[in-house]
């Protein structure tokens, strides 16, 4: 971030103090003078954010994390009394990531009020309590939104190249042939295909034992039972498989451009001119192609077929998977450097509008190994049954978790590492394939572990009238080499929340005499809390002093 709040925050409080006049605390919220100050009375993330007076010290800013991400677009909610106020994380000059900047004060909230901070993203909701207690001239509050969804090994052995799932069936391709695996089950069947040579590339369902393949032996069809071969007129290799549901037509395309199609014969419809590397057919019956250089192919109702370019909107014209989805087809991409600059992510067309929309880093997506400005290749996209659009990628498997931001799976969630080449999703559950075998997701699983928190010192255990707590804290993170500490949160069992930060310095007027019960949890990137650490101060009641009074004679 901009600053070192830990370094600077017990400097920065120590100059608010509370002072007790007559039963009536006041608290006094003046800044240090170590530098020269802003002009602007407004605190640096806060600009713009409400018509603070002088009086009001600070505003409330900070990250909405998900999957140990800093996102924009989640919508952020202060609360306090009976008024809220609402604005959007977003990217900005001033944080080289997305922030969101409130301030409770138009709400009537002053210095030391609790109020309640809301994000709202991906479908999931995360709340968080906290007193106004600023560093210098601000508040930073995390929120981050508990991860769920856990990889683990399925299959093992063997490289797959398409997935496909049917109910309770995920039919795998590959260089080895085909091998059909239960869900409920785990049992796999592996299937004899009527080539001399086994490799598929592409698979395509109808129903759960009604499934087409194809690959370098040509193209079969599996009705159930037995697998029969189709004589297809290709003059390449075919390696893309579509199925029209209301028609039952089947669409293949081939290693050189060829398209065909049987609608009880087989017939070849043209040659595009670039490999033919997915197929898909939209809700308007349609056939698009992915090709390999020649961009999005889609017919054009009169017998010939219409290229969609990057100068039309597609990510890449070099095409590597393909899925319709409602009133849109979406299409992963290979990146690559043009003299326009990089090229790559994933593209949605949407069939409403004739637009497209195109997905990058920008949006969640990670970046390719070697060429880093531009997304990882996207080998393999899915459709599953919720309408969740999933990917198989370069860097692991992502998700369109929000309108314009993609979640992501990798090595840390259980994913083994390497490509996903291809991927296949139903509602509660997704299949992918990397390097070897298959790995299976529990979506409703927490991944690694909670992180640690460890009060170091408290100064003094007992507190008297004029002087300040010092509390310093420190967390280590479960995962990922005990880094990520996203969030701090020191609390009193009398009177809630106290601050936000690993080290804070508190004035005696903010407690109640008595023994206080102070804890301190902290939040790693993932949303997970840790048990709190505990330690326990004596505040001492305020004592009133009465001078002799003192008369001339």
């Amino acid at each position: 971030m901009t600053r070192q709040r830990q370094a600077t925050l017990m400097v920065a409080i120590s100059a608010l103090a509370g002072i007790w006049l007559g039963g009536v605390v006041l608290y006094m919220c003046s800044q240090v003078v170590a530098a020269p100050l802003d002009p602007d009375p407004l605190a640096l993330h806060c600009r713009g954010a409400s018509n603070m007076p002088p009086d009001w010290c600070g505003c409330t800013w900070g990250e909405v994390l998900f999957q140990g991400r800093p996102v924009a677009g989640a919508v952020v909610t202060l609360t306090f009394g009976n008024g809220f106020t609402t604005t959007v994380a977003q990217l900005t000059d001033v944080e080289t990531v997305p922030y969101f900047a409130l301030t409770g004060f138009d709400l009537g909230a002053r210095l030391g009020d609790v109020m309640t901070l809301t994000a709202r993203f991906a479908g999931q909701t995360v709340e968080r309590p906290f007193r106004a207690w600023p560093d210098d001239d601000e508040q930073h509050v995390a929120l981050a939104l508990p991860e769920q969804g856990v990889w683990s090994t399925w299959v093992t052995g063997g490289y797959t190249r398409t997935l496909a799932l049917a109910g309770d069936t995920v039919w795998a391709g590959g260089p080895a042939g085909v091998i059909s695996v239960s869900l409920t089950s785990g049992i796999s069947v592996v299937h004899t295909l009527p080539w001399a040579a086994p490799s598929v590339r592409a698979l395509a369902v109808v129903t759960a034992g009604h499934v087409w393949a194809a690959g370098a032996g040509g193209v079969a069809e599996f009705d159930g039972t037995d697998w029969h071969t189709h004589t297809v007129p290709l003059a390449g290799i075919p390696q893309a498989l579509a199925v029209n549901p209301a028609t039952g037509a089947v669409w293949a395309g081939d290693s050189v451009g060829s398209v065909a199609v049987c609608t009880g014969t087989w017939q070849t419809t043209c040659s595009l001119g670039a490999p033919v590397t997915a197929l898909v057919v939209d809700e308007e019956g349609w056939v698009w192609a992915g090709t390999e250089g020649k961009g999005a192919c889609r017919q054009d109702g009169s017998g010939g077929w219409m290229c969609h370019q990057e100068t039309d909107g597609l990510a890449s014209k070099y095409v590597l998977s393909a899925v319709a989805d409602v009133g849109a087809v979406w299409f992963g991409t290979s990146p690559y450097l043009s003299g326009q600059g990089p090229r790559g992510g994933i593209a949605r067309y949407d069939l409403a509008t004739a637009t497209w929309q195109v997905y990058t880093t920008v949006h969640g997506l990670l970046p390719d190994t070697l060429l880093p400005q531009a997304p990882a290749p996207v080998y393999a996209l899915a459709l599953g049954t919720d309408g969740t659009i999933w990917a198989g990628t370069g860097q692991g498997v992502s998700f369109l978790a929000e309108v314009a931001w993609w979640g992501l799976y990798t090595s840390t969630h259980g994913l083994r590492p390497g490509p996903v080449m291809a991927i296949a999703a139903g509602g509660e559950t997704a299949v992918a394939a990397p390097p070897a075998g298959l790995d299976i997701l529990e979506r409703s699983a927490v991944p690694g572990s909670p992180p640690t928190a460890q009060i170091m010192a408290v100064a003094p255990h007992t507190l008297t009238l004029g002087k300040v707590l010092t509390l310093s804290g420190s967390g280590v993170d479960g995962d990922e080499g005990g880094r990520w500490i996203a969030a701090w949160d020191w609390s009193s069992d009398r009177q809630g929340s106290l601050c936000t930060t690993a080290t804070c310095a508190l004035p005696y007027a903010l407690f109640t005499p008595g023994v206080h019960a102070i804890t301190l949890r902290v939040q790693d990137d993932e949303g997970a809390w840790s048990v709190p650490a505990e330690t326990r101060v004596v505040v001492e009641p305020a004592r009133r002093v009465y001078l002799p009074l003192a008369m001339k004679q």
